[in-house]
């Protein structure tokens, strides 16, 4: 009798307790500041995070072109070349390609004038071949095997002066269309919009992921010492992404104090001041040139999210390249941040929505090239472009082309 009683106290227990959740869930409001959203897009995001809050569904996002505008592995690696620390005559050659034929040139370390050459040919290195999905595998490798012999303490000062504190969020409002540059690439900023959508997912329950094709260090240290700071100015303390659920490139690290090899995503759960990019723990570990698999591009990046996030679909998955279309078709909701000078991305996403799992896409404009940033209507790119005609036909074409295939509808 006293079994029963108890088994009956538990039942209506876990009752309540589904209730109290499924109450939370039901009266979760979320608010996103306006902004440069896409209304329609703003309206559904806020639906469905409401809808599903506070029962640990998981979120995972690109990094570079999404969560910030640009990139900021290709502008670390252009901060190393401009100071010397990375030359034509310090590559190792042992990862890199003696030579290859693209077009009608024959390249190799020896006939480009510098590394950022290089490195855009070898981006375009296989694209000669019929059905190639995943053209810059390779190079998003070579770009962090190349800093062998470095530690993770002697790249973040590079990215330090990459970011530059945000510096080039000015060229989202600036008349004159300028852009920001570091040694010729452009530099990044966050999103507004994408890190007041972080925090509104943290603290509606979500646990959140970014998975990035550039090298992890420079990443997390994006993530946990900017953007973190960001989310906490408007949603309070200790809100934030957690070291750990920062996925990006690494190679094998070798720990100069006993010589073993070391794993970025075990070291970052095991040592609190590696987590934490302590950098005297850091200058600790030296960069292999062994790239640690599966590398985080295109089906990489799935394979990262089942190993590290879940084997689930995750609720939600952003991105903006056909490096990212792998994972956003296991999501159950995809975020696209719909880069309008880029129809090549775009003809990629319509090719995948026209064949991907059930489940809700979203399409979010923006522009990251002259006035950065969200993109909210159609009137708004018109205004923002005006002082340069010629900046608006690539960005008309592939609003008109993303149409003409059914998406872009409320824009």
């Amino acid at each position: 009798m006293m079994f029963k009683k108890g088994m009956a106290w538990m039942v209506g227990a876990l009752v309540m307790a589904g209730t109290a959740l499924t109450s939370a869930s039901a009266m979760a409001e979320v608010k996103l500041a306006d902004g440069n959203w896409n209304p329609a897009v703003k309206a559904k995001l806020e639906k469905i995070i409401a809808e599903n809050a506070f029962q640990g569904k998981k979120a995972v996002f690109d990094f570079d072109n999404t969560t910030v505008c640009r990139d900021i592995g290709e502008a670390t690696f252009a901060a190393m070349v401009e100071a010397g620390q990375l030359t034509l005559d310090k590559v190792s050659r042992d990862v890199t390609p003696s030579s290859f034929v693209l077009g009608d040139k024959t390249v190799s370390l020896d006939t480009v004038k510098d590394l950022p050459e290089f490195y855009e040919d070898f981006l375009s290195a296989t694209k000669h071949q019929a059905g190639e999905k995943t053209p810059y595998s390779n190079s998003y490798a070579w770009v962090v095997q190349i800093m062998a012999g470095m530690t993770p303490a002697q790249i973040l000062p590079f990215s330090e002066k990459a970011f530059g504190n945000n510096i080039a969020l000015k060229d989202s409002g600036a008349a004159d269309l300028k852009e920001t540059k570091i040694n010729g690439y452009r530099m990044p900023f966050f999103y507004p919009e994408m890190v007041d959508l972080y925090g509104a997912l943290l603290t509606n329950g979500y646990e959140v992921y970014v998975c990035s094709a550039s090298n992890i260090w420079t990443v997390r240290w994006m993530v946990t010492e900017n953007m973190n700071k960001l989310i906490e100015a408007k949603y309070g303390k200790g809100i934030g992404i957690a070291p750990d659920h920062v996925i990006g490139v690494n190679v094998l690290l070798k720990d100069k104090r006993d010589g073993k090899l070391y794993k970025d995503q075990l070291l970052v759960k095991s040592n609190a001041k590696y987590a934490a990019l302590d950098r005297d723990e850091l200058s600790n570990y030296e960069l292999t040139s062994q790239i640690v698999y599966p590398i985080t591009g295109y089906f990489g990046k799935v394979a990262n999210i089942i190993k590290h996030v879940t084997k689930e679909r995750p609720f939600l998955i952003g991105g903006d390249s056909n490096n990212d279309l792998p994972m956003l078709d296991r999501a159950e909701n995809r975020l696209w941040i719909t880069r309008l000078e880029s129809m090549g991305y775009q003809k990629g996403l319509v090719e995948q929505a026209s064949d991907s799992l059930p489940g809700n896409w979203m399409l979010q404009p923006a522009l990251y090239k002259k006035s950065p940033g969200f993109v909210a209507t159609k009137a708004d790119l018109e205004k923002r472009l005006a002082p340069k005609a010629s900046a608006l036909e690539t960005p008309t074409k592939v609003v008109s082309f993303l149409k003409e295939n059914g998406q872009l509808a409320d824009f």
